[in-house]
C-alpha cells in the first residue's frame, strides 16, 4: 500500500470495521499517514498527510479508534509532549480529519505518552494516556459523547497515580490492556518503574472489570482506583533490577476463557527465562505476597542484561500466546535473534520449545537488502465484513535508544496482508 519510514521502528496501527479498514503509518518522508479503504470491491487507498512529523523516537507509535457515528479519531507522535489529536468531521473521510488542542482537561495533556484507544461492551469509545514522565506520571482514561462530540472523564481519578506520597517515592505504571476478555470482562496487567532507567521496573500487577469503572482482582474482590505502588492484585512481586521490563509481559487466554499472563524476568541465578502466571485459589501462593500460580517455562544459560534510558532494542521480546484448537497454548517470542515459539498444556506446563514462526508464507523472512532490517508484524484491531484476521507489515531498523542512525534506508514496502482463517500451531 505504499512506502513507510525504515530508520528505526516505531509502532504503526492497523483497524478493521466492517468493510472499513484504515492504516495510520509514517511514511518514507517520515510523516504521519493515515489511509482508508473500502473492502467490499476494489476500492483504492486514500491517503491523508497530517501535520506531523517524526523525530528520531521509537515511543511515537500511532493509535486509531472508531466512534458508534463512524468518525475516526487519530493520537500519536508523543514522548512527554502536549496532546495530538485528530478526529474526521466526515464519517469514513480521512480528508476531513481535524487537529484538535485537547480533548478534556490542558492541564493534564501537556506531557503525554502512550496515548490508546479502545472500546466497552457498549461500542462507547475510550481513550487512555499518560501525562507526566518515566517514574513520576499518572494515566487518565476519558469517554466519547457522540450526541455532544466532546471527551469527558471515565474516572474522576487518574487510572494509575505514581505521585509522591507520605515521601515514598514516586513511580509511574506502565500498563497492557484493557484487553477484552473472551470472558466478558476488561483485564488489565501493569508493572511500576521507579525512574527513567528501563532496569527499575517493579511488581506486575493485574486487575479486571466489567465496566472500567469499578475494579477487581482475579478472586472478585473489589480493589481501589486510582492504583497506586503496590495495590492491585500482585501477580509477582518482582524487584527493582529483577528482569521485569514493560512491553515485555502479555495477557492471554486458555482455550477455556482462563486468563493467564505471559512475562520475562531472571531466575534465581540471574539468567532470563520466561514465565507463565495464572490465578491460583484464595491462598494459594506462588510468590511472597501472591495468589497466582507461576511456572518457569524455559532453561535458558544466557542472561539479557537491560537498562539505561530510550527504547531498547529488546533481545528477549514475548509477543503473546494463543490458545490451540486441541487445547494447547503456543507462546510466540523472540529470543537472542531467534523467533521462537513454546507449547504450554492447560496446566501452564512447557511441553515443548523450539525455532518456529507463527506467520504463514514466511511473511517474518526479511526481503530489504539493508543491513541489520527486521519485519514487523502488526495484529490489526476488528475485523472486516468478510471474517478473519488482517496483520500490517513492513521492514525497519531495530529501535536504537531514540538516537539517528548514522546510516539507514529511508523507506521501505508496507502491506496489509489477510492471514488464514485457521493456522497450525508448531508441533510439540
Amino acid at each position: 500500500m505504499g512506502e513507510a519510514w525504515a530508520g528505526m521502528y516505531v509502532g504503526f496501527a492497523l483497524l478493521t470495521s466492517g468493510a472499513d479498514q484504515y492504516v495510520g503509518y509514517w511514511d518514507a518522508q517520515r510523516r504521519l499517514v493515515v489511509a482508508h479503504r473500502q473492502l467490499d470491491g476494489d476500492s483504492p487507498w486514500v491517503r491523508q498527510v497530517l501535520d506531523e512529523t517524526l523525530g528520531w523516537d521509537s515511543h511515537n507509535h500511532i493509535s486509531l479508534g472508531l466512534d458508534r457515528g463512524g468518525h475516526l479519531h487519530v493520537s500519536g507522535n508523543m514522548h512527554n509532549d502536549p496532546m495530538v489529536y485528530f478526529r474526521t468531521r466526515v464519517p469514513g473521510d480521512v480528508g476531513t480529519l481535524t487537529r484538535y488542542d485537547h480533548l478534556v482537561d490542558p492541564g493534564t495533556e501537556g506531557s503525554v505518552t502512550y496515548p490508546e484507544f479502545a472500546h466497552r461492551q457498549d461500542g462507547r469509545l475510550v481513550f487512555s494516556h499518560r501525562n507526566g514522565g518515566s517514574g513520576d506520571g499518572a494515566t487518565y482514561v476519558n469517554i466519547y459523547d457522540e450526541a455532544a462530540q466532546s471527551w469527558r472523564r471515565l474516572l474522576e481519578t487518574p487510572l494509575f497515580d505514581g505521585s509522591d506520597r507520605d515521601g515514598r517515592g514516586s513511580w509511574s505504571a506502565y500498563p497492557q490492556g484493557p484487553e477484552l476478555g473472551p470472558d466478558g470482562w476488561f483485564h488489565l496487567l501493569w508493572m511500576w518503574r521507579e525512574t527513567p532507567d528501563a532496569a527499575t521496573n517493579s511488581l506486575l500487577t493485574y486487575a479486571r472489570s466489567r465496566d472500567l469503572v469499578s475494579w477487581v482482582d482475579a478472586h472478585g474482590r473489589p480493589v481501589e482506583v486510582p492504583f497506586t505502588y503496590g495495590t492491585g492484585d500482585l501477580v509477582d512481586p518482582v524487584p527493582p533490577r529483577g528482569g521485569l521490563l514493560n512491553g515485555n509481559a502479555r495477557l492471554g487466554f486458555g482455550a477455556d476463557g482462563s486468563v493467564h499472563v505471559i512475562y520475562h524476568k531472571y531466575d534465581a541465578d540471574g539468567l532470563s527465562q520466561i514465565w507463565a502466571a495464572r490465578p491460583g485459589g484464595v491462598e494459594s501462593i506462588g510468590a511472597p505476597g501472591s495468589s497466582w500460580e507461576i511456572r518457569r517455562l524455559t532453561e535458558w544459560e544466557r542472561r539479557w542484561d537491560f537498562g539505561g534510558h530510550g527504547t531498547l532494542d529488546f533481545e528477549v521480546e514475548v509477543f503473546g500466546s494463543e490458545a490451540q484448537p486441541d487445547g494447547r497454548v503456543r507462546v510466540d517470542l523472540r529470543a537472542f535473534g531467534e523467533r521462537r515459539s513454546i507449547v504450554m498444556d492447560q496446566e501452564l506446563r512447557a511441553l515443548g520449545e523450539g525455532p518456529t514462526s507463527p506467520w504463514p508464507d514466511g511473511l517474518d523472512v526479511v526481503r530489504g537488502d539493508f543491513p541489520g532490517l527486521q519485519v514487523n508484524m502488526l495484529h490489526g484491531r476488528g475485523v472486516g465484513s468478510g471474517g478473519g484476521r488482517y496483520v500490517l507489515r513492513w521492514e525497519s531498523l531495530p529501535e536504537n535508544r531514540d538516537r539517528p542512525y548514522a546510516d539507514h534506508p529511508q523507506g521501505g514496502p508496507l502491506e496489509v496482508v489477510r492471514l488464514p482463517e485457521v493456522q497450525d500451531g508448531p508441533a510439540g
